[in-house]
């Protein structure tokens, strides 16, 4: 009889005594910090020389850019401003090891036709401090893409496509322009399109919204109210893509981008979903065209998601204003977000961090 007892008392130790050997397995290995701080981050992209950040006056300038609400609801003012919004990063913050640049990008990809980088968002993310700051660049932002000159950088992915190299030459080629225009290195990335994400956002349950005033979606004939609200696949996709009936047109349409971002963030977060990372995981991997990260990666993002507030994610849009300038591809007055190249080198060194200066 002592005997069985013992045995009844060992067995549920043993796998109590296991489940931690499993929980110090995966600290020891997808831990955001530990995990990247050991990983040989790649390299992308690097900004070209030949490139230059000199980019030619546009032919009209129409306005300066109203500077962009932050994901977290504070005003970010002028470029000037929001770089002093964060402190200047130490020496050894901006050399530390682990952070890296992470190119989100979203098509517009059809069946028939080259496709075009609709979303572009550079992420900097610092596992060290636990921080993420995403610069959203417009997709009109005029850039100088080699073998063609000065014209959109949404162009550079549906060119190398068009050109017979295939989508991933498309992937390569926008990651450069960013590298380019940002002056900085691109170490991962994942592109995805608008089916990937209807479908990803679908997976985690969908997202939980609140909208300050209502928001009409142009191509879906409806309106969405103010308020909380439950979005599923579809209605977020319609939200992060209209911006005809936006006041601030692409401006505010960024800005939406940040706020599902957000919501997304906030999803994961959510005991259900944590419970199930490594199924997650899988599924996202269907929605992925493209990306760089391995599983390993993946999950260990997923698990500083957690520890971020996504209220505190640092969100701006890539300086500059609004003007025309006659396109080499169409061969015809265009409008375009002029970047402000000076603005830019101030608002890098803070939200960037490590990036190498110009």
């Amino acid at each position: 009889m002592k005997m069985k007892i013992r045995k009844k008392v060992a067995i549920p130790a043993i796998l109590l005594l296991l489940m931690a050997g499993g929980l110090l397995t995966a600290y020891l290995k997808y831990e955001p910090s530990r995990h990247f701080r050991n990983t040989d981050i790649p390299v992308l992209a690097t900004p070209e020389p030949a490139a230059g950040i000199e980019v030619r006056p546009a032919t009209e300038a129409v306005k300066e850019a109203e500077p962009p609400e932050p994901a977290g609801g504070t005003r970010t003012g002028t470029a000037g401003e929001a770089a002093a919004a964060k402190p200047e990063p130490t020496e050894e913050i901006r050399g530390a090891r682990g952070s890296f640049n992470l190119l989100l990008l979203a098509t517009d990809a059809r069946a028939d036709e080259a496709s075009r980088t609709d979303v572009l968002m550079l992420a900097h993310v610092n596992p060290e401090q636990n921080t993420v700051s995403l610069v959203s660049i417009p997709r009109d932002t005029q850039v100088n893409l080699p073998g063609i000159g000065l014209t959109k950088i949404n162009h550079a992915h549906a060119m190398a496509e068009a050109n017979g190299q295939g989508g991933h030459a498309g992937t390569l080629a926008a990651i450069q322009a960013v590298s380019n225009l940002c002056r900085c290195s691109i170490n991962y990335y994942v592109k995805t399109n608008f089916d990937g994400f209807e479908h990803f956002v679908d997976t985690i349950g969908g997202i939980e919204v609140e909208l300050d005033t209502p928001v009409k979606l142009t191509y879906n004939y409806r309106t969405l109210p103010a308020g909380k609200q439950h979005w599923n696949g579809e209605t977020a996709l319609d939200f992060v893509r209209e911006r005809k009936s936006l006041d601030d047109g692409d401006n505010a349409r960024q800005r939406n981008q940040a706020l599902v971002i957000q919501a997304i963030a906030r999803k994961l977060l959510v005991p259900d979903n944590l419970a199930r990372l490594p199924e997650l995981i899988r599924l996202v991997k269907e929605d992925i065209l493209d990306s760089n990260l391995t599983d390993a990666d993946m999950l260990s993002l997923a698990w500083m998601v957690r520890g971020v507030d996504p209220e505190e994610m640092y969100f701006v849009q890539f300086p500059g204003s609004s003007g025309k300038a006659k396109d080499p591809l169409v061969g015809a007055e265009l409008y375009y977000w002029i970047p402000n190249m000076t603005a830019w080198a101030e608002l890098s060194r803070q939200i960037l961090g490590d990036a190498p200066d110009e």
